[in-house]
């Protein structure tokens, strides 16, 4: 009895070793988005304004749905759009993470925690971020009602940091099982992509807000990769 009551402790270490380590990997995310954002913010100040919205406005007039297009693709796009959403986002996040505990796995359980993780990160860290940079929106007629500041865009965030992270999971998976991810990979770009352009084509984001969005959760996937990859 004494001896498995010393053992104990030590097992429960070792078990919660993961959450640990999935812990320090997701402050990496964090601290390494926000460097990326302030990065890009910094570049975007030594080209000058001038030359970003020059960029800005080239790029809006390909993808922003003018007055013979917007019937047509409005339904698509705005489809598209609330994929991203706060709400959306919120139920998927708390269905496939439910999906995963009841696999009772224990590396399902880190993808539990990762993707309730970045969806609650990704949100947060994104309403932060816009409080500092407070830049408006494009001076366009919004197809959808919008509220907050521009900069960087959330669903661009969201899209990658939280979506990608369900996609990479299933890559994972799937290379465990066949060794070819590339259909996850196809998938989640693909997603990833026009969930970001769906906002330009509303004209409620400038591109160089959803291409940061798109890094900083690039940068999040990247640092939350080796912390779901352990094995328990």
């Amino acid at each position: 009895m004494l001896r498995n009551a010393q053992s104990s402790p030590s097992f429960l270490a070792k078990s919660n070793s993961p959450i640990r380590t999935l812990l320090i990997w997701s402050i990496a995310g964090i601290v390494i988005s926000s460097v990326v954002v302030f990065l890009i913010a910094a570049l975007a100040s030594i080209l000058g304004t001038d030359v970003i919205l020059q960029w800005d406005h080239q790029i809006q007039r390909l993808f922003y749905l003018h007055s013979e297009t917007r019937l047509q693709l409005f339904p698509f796009t705005s489809f598209i759009t609330a994929l991203g959403s706060f709400k959306i986002s919120a139920l998927a996040a708390i269905g496939f993470t439910l999906l995963f505990f009841l696999q009772r796995i224990p590396r399902f359980y880190l993808y539990g925690y990762a993707l309730l993780g970045s969806f609650a990160i990704m949100w947060a860290l994104n309403t932060g971020l816009k409080e500092i940079f407070q830049r408006s929106r494009p001076e366009l007629e919004h197809l959808l009602v919008v509220h907050g500041y521009s900069f960087p865009s959330g669903h661009a965030m969201i899209s990658m940091g939280f979506y990608g992270m369900l996609f990479v999971i299933w890559a994972i998976e799937r290379q465990l099982r066949t060794s070819r991810p590339g259909i996850p990979i196809l998938c989640g770009i693909i997603f990833v992509t026009l969930i970001g352009l769906s906002r330009i084509m509303l004209g409620v984001h400038y591109p160089s807000d959803v291409f940061t969005g798109f890094m900083a959760g690039l940068a999040w996937i990247i640092c939350m990769i080796p912390g779901i990859r352990q094995r328990s």
